[in-house]
């Protein structure tokens, strides 16, 4: 097979089994044949399935059965088996017959060599790495006289599994319970356990079977609810999570947004504040050169009327002193005539 590399999604293989009733393998027959409306709403491509065995489930699934004596009423056991997507390519028949054969292969191995009475992998599906497998686990039964009949059971083997890889521990200390009349280790067969010999033993198969070098164990579940859902819930639920994923994208961009928007404010508003503050430091200084200016105009006013009074008083000191003289008979000199004329004159201009 020719593999994907890629990250740790789709490195993980997975098997789901669920017992079926009689009627239960009639829909299933039906829904391996495409005649249910559930089939023809996954179609997505045109090309036919790969088929272990036959699509005519009953009539095989009595034939396996001829001859076997069983307990209970279920029908079969429907087993999902899911290969890595990003382990196997998957794209051609090829490959999809591999993995047609290696999933019944694996089961049959599983449940004890003979179990599997048909198989299907579905190529006009989106996903093209799950194959359908039908099985009852039948075995051989021994009475104490010699006889041999055939048996069958639905959980034997998966009990033999699971009993040969867990025991039973303490929920405090996580330690193996011991047998007190035996002295070994309790082994456990229940239904978790099954599943979990299941699980164990397809990742076993894939890594060294299949020479999957970097297939990835499975996870174990937290939880035993059944965690199954057909393809339309499935997607369904897919939906919802993208719609989940937006909504959060959405409202982080949103948050980022506001966030964004209220640094942004502030900045104006501390703009704001610094531009108010700077209007206020220019128009006190305008208002002081305003007072200065006028303190200055009033000052020069002042200064121009003293000025004048004192030029006024001088101009008429000067004539007096003259006219003294004059009148006294005292004769003036021309030059001294001349200097108080001129000094006349000068006054009369400014």
């Amino acid at each position: 097979m020719r593999y994907v590399q890629n990250d740790n999604a789709g490195k993980v293989g997975a098997v789901r089994q669920e017992a079926l009733k009689p009627s239960d393998l009639a829909r299933a027959e039906k829904h391996g044949k495409r005649e249910d409306e559930s089939s023809q709403k996954r179609r997505v491509r045109d090309e036919e399935a790969l088929v272990y065995g036959t699509l005519d489930l009953a009539a095989a699934r009595a034939q396996h059965m001829e001859g076997v004596k069983q307990s209970g009423r279920t029908a079969c056991i429907h087993t999902f088996v899911q290969f890595p997507s990003n382990l196997i390519d998957g794209t051609d028949k090829e490959q999809q017959l591999q993995m047609l054969n290696h999933a019944v292969r694996f089961l049959d191995d599983f449940h004890g060599g003979d179990a599997v009475f048909a198989a299907r992998l579905d190529r006009d599906e989106t996903g093209r790495h799950t194959v359908d497998v039908f099985l009852l686990p039948k075995y051989d039964y021994r009475y104490k006289d010699g006889r041999v009949f055939k048996k069958a059971s639905v959980s034997k083997f998966s009990k033999e599994q699971a009993r040969a890889r867990y025991v039973k521990t303490d929920k405090k200390t996580g330690k193996a319970i011991i047998d007190r009349k035996t002295g070994k280790r309790i082994p456990r067969d229940d239904t978790r356990a099954q599943g979990s010999a299941l699980q164990d033993a397809f990742f076993e198969y894939l890594r060294d079977e299949m020479q999957l070098s970097d297939v990835m164990p499975p996870e174990r579940k937290k939880f035993t609810a059944k965690d199954r859902v057909e393809p339309e819930e499935y997607g369904l639920r897919k939906d919802r999570e993208r719609l989940h994923d937006n909504a959060r994208q959405l409202s982080e961009a949103d948050r980022t947004a506001r966030e964004r928007n209220k640094q942004q404010a502030a900045q104006n508003k501390a703009q704001a504040r610094s531009l108010e503050h700077r209007e206020a430091e220019l128009l006190a200084e305008k208002k002081t050169l305003s007072e200065q200016k006028l303190a200055f105009e009033q000052s020069s006013a002042r200064r121009a009327a003293t000025l004048d009074k004192q030029e006024i008083r001088v101009k008429r000191d000067a004539k007096t002193v003259r006219n003294v003289r004059i009148t006294s008979g005292q004769g003036v000199s021309r030059k001294l005539n001349r200097i108080l004329d001129e000094s006349f004159e000068t006054q009369d201009v400014r």
